[in-house]
């Protein structure tokens, strides 16, 4: 699979969640409290952040992750969280 067409299958993925996440209503910040990086725009990421705080973008992100290994791809934290102590 070519790295565009990865990232388009991965962009649909999170679109498709992140509607997922909308659909069920706004949610409080959660138990590991507000996001501090993803806070705007309209990536996946961002949404789940504003509507639930770091547990929903915890679990948004782990299921990016778990599908992206289940279709033989390497997605891992560490391509977006490079500096893993202000993420």
């Amino acid at each position: 699979m070519s790295c565009r067409a990865r990232k388009v299958l991965i962009a649909a993925f999170m679109f498709g969640l992140s509607f997922g996440l909308s659909a069920s209503g706004v949610a409080n910040a959660g138990d590991k409290g507000p996001c501090k990086i993803a806070t705007k725009g309209d990536s996946p990421t961002a949404k789940a952040c504003t509507q639930g705080g770091r547990d929903a973008a915890t679990k948004l992100m782990k299921d990016m992750v778990k599908q992206a290994k289940a279709k033989g791809e390497k997605f891992t934290c560490d391509g977006c969280h490079k500096d893993l102590d202000n993420y």
